[in-house]
């Protein structure tokens, strides 16, 4: 098994000096204001001010100027223009190939690092270079999960994620942020959490964690006279009765002209592999065991991870697609001894 181990590299603490501090509790105590409102208010000079605010966005607080240069501490992420790759240029004119997890839960007591490090020996293997992560990367802190988790706050959490979370040579994993676990980071604190752990995985030598940003992103296969897209989605509520209910309600729920060729769906904590409205809709799977939370609300965990692979025409249909599900189970049955 190869993994390259970056447990011994601590991430670098950036402390807020008395004058960021005093700069952030400005801008979180009032809804828009100018630069040199701010300023004022924080008897400050603009220069001073300016650079305080330069070193809270470098340490990742969502701080936004508006077209009116108005700055705020914003509680939501803009949706991030389209990642577009030539598919020929990228793959070749071989199969579209590339692993997708979910719903991973690291710093959660219940989450499982085993099946997760499995899923990624097994991309190694099958030559995988590209995995896609559908959003609730780690467990967040809350009222009610603050004993199911080993460690608290959104600096320790992502130091938790970036030495354990596995790493492989030659795969790079493109993640997104989901508006729970994670997400309450940003709803509460102003935190762009995905950018903050990008940073800090490059902080402390890792180049293989990559933020796709906040609840969706499109990736756009462009390929001869066309193209298809890949949405890579956090979706939300609650689960359903039917594990294909809330990918059939999803398709349906796209206006015409908008929809994407295939989503990869993540915040079920299931595995399902539909086709409602000619949309290919796979939904991830988890790798965290069923909670206490789940038991209360009688929601099943489907444990595992899956390798997608896609044939595109030169229309830039996909006219091929396989979907491979690899399950895992709880922990007592790898202890079972085989006779």
């Amino acid at each position: 098994m190869k993994r390259k181990s970056v447990g011994s590299r601590r991430l670098r603490r950036t402390p807020l000096t008395d004058t960021e501090q005093l700069v952030l509790d400005v801008i979180t105590d009032n809804r828009s204001m100018s630069l040199v409102d701010i300023a004022n208010e924080a008897d400050l000079s603009p220069a001073k001010t300016e650079e305080a605010i330069k070193h809270l966005i470098k340490v990742g607080y969502n701080i936004e100027v508006d077209p009116d240069a108005n700055i705020e501490l914003s509680r939501t992420i803009p949706r991030q223009s389209n990642v577009v790759i030539k598919t020929k240029d990228y793959f070749g004119d071989d199969w579209i190939r590339f692993g997708f997890v979910a719903d991973t839960h690291l710093a959660s007591k219940y989450s499982r690092l085993d099946v997760l490090n499995a899923l990624y020996d097994i991309y190694e293997r099958e030559g995988i270079h590209t995995v896609y992560h559908g959003g609730n990367w780690v467990d967040g802190d809350a009222r009610f999960n603050k004993y199911d988790v080993y460690t608290v706050g959104v600096e320790n959490q992502i130091d938790y994620f970036v030495q354990n979370y596995p790493h492989r040579k030659g795969i790079k994993t493109y993640i997104i942020s989901g508006d729970d676990h994670e997400g309450w980071w940003v709803q509460r604190e102003g935190i762009n959490v995905g950018r903050l752990m990008q940073d800090r995985a490059t902080q402390a030598g890792r180049h293989d964690l990559v933020d796709l940003g906040y609840m969706e992103r499109d990736i756009v296969f462009k390929k001869g006279s066309g193209q298809s897209i890949i949405r890579i989605i956090h979706a939300g509520g609650g689960s359903t009765y039917a594990v294909s209910y809330t990918s059939q309600k999803y398709a349906e729920s796209l206006q015409g002209g908008e929809k994407p060729s295939m989503v990869l769906m993540g915040h079920y904590h299931k595995f399902s592999y539909e086709y409602p409205r000619e949309i290919h809709v796979i939904q991830g799977g988890t790798t965290q065991d069923q909670t206490p939370f789940m038991r209360k609300r009688k929601i099943q965990a489907m444990v595992g991870g899956c390798l997608v692979e896609i044939k595109q025409d030169n229309r830039g249909c996909f006219v091929r697609v396989k979907v491979e599900w690899f399950p895992f189970y709880d922990k007592k049955f790898y202890e079972y001894k085989w006779k």
